[in-house]
């Protein structure tokens, strides 16, 4: 019933979107109309750029998420255990945290050039400061009784954080995983469109220079398509780790 009531929400979408097209609230040369793009994708050449495209921006997406949650949640593991830590490491995270991820760009190519690592980096960061906000607040608001008990029970040290800290900061965890997976999406597709690495911000470029309005509506498409899917994955996942 949930899935019924969204399509008819993205149907009645795509109808206003024509009516307000038709009407000229909407400007018909920069919009195109919906059988429009839909005939655009229906092309093979459109298609097969089209999942060349996806597929790049995924694992720009994919290997900036594993290299934030790598180092995010350890980060934010160790703020929130250590008072020390969380100190010494506030002014860094406090300066860097603000900074969008699109004004490193030229410090990126620079150093990692352009493709797939460069645009993994800049992912990362931008995934960085959800996930290690979250896992901090997560690991300081365990119930200390909990703490406790795993450590009448035997538990401690390393042990103690995998077996009772973790589990309990799951939910927080979850929540700057969710947040930081749908902004990496958007960070990716961001840095694509500025740089022309492969993915599906060049692929709206590239059909944007080409004049092909309509197919790079598809790309359009497919970003969000593709950043539905990734939340929609990663709420399953943070409701079956809670």
């Amino acid at each position: 019933m949930t899935l019924l009531k969204g399509l008819a929400g993205l149907l009645a979408l795509v109808g206003l979107w024509d009516v307000l097209r038709l009407v000229h609230l909407l400007p018909p040369t920069a919009t195109p109309a919906s059988w429009d793009v839909a005939a655009s994708l229906a092309t093979p050449g459109v298609r097969g750029g089209l999942a060349a495209a996806t597929g790049a921006t995924l694992a720009a997406w994919a290997a900036g998420m594993l290299l934030a949650a790598t180092v995010g949640i350890a980060a934010g593991l160790l703020t929130g255990l250590s008072r020390r830590a969380d100190a010494a490491s506030r002014l860094v995270i406090d300066f860097l945290r603000p900074i969008p991820a699109v004004a490193l760009i030229p410090v990126a190519i620079v150093v990692a050039g352009i493709g797939l690592p460069m645009q993994a980096v800049l992912v990362a960061f931008a995934c960085l400061w959800p996930l290690l906000i979250s896992t901090r607040f997560g690991v300081r608001d365990v119930d200390p009784m909990i703490v406790e008990t795993g450590r009448v029970l035997g538990a401690a040290g390393p042990r103690l954080i995998a077996t009772v800290t973790v589990p309990a900061a799951a939910p927080a965890i979850g929540t700057g995983l969710r947040t930081a997976a749908g902004l990496g999406i958007v960070v990716a597709v961001a840095v694509e469109l500025v740089t022309g690495s492969p993915g599906l911000g060049s692929f709206i470029n590239q059909q944007l220079q080409g004049g092909q309005i309509a197919a790079a509506y598809t790309g359009i498409l497919a970003a969000g398509l593709l950043g539905a899917a990734i939340h929609a994955l990663t709420s399953a996942f943070s409701r079956s780790r809670g």
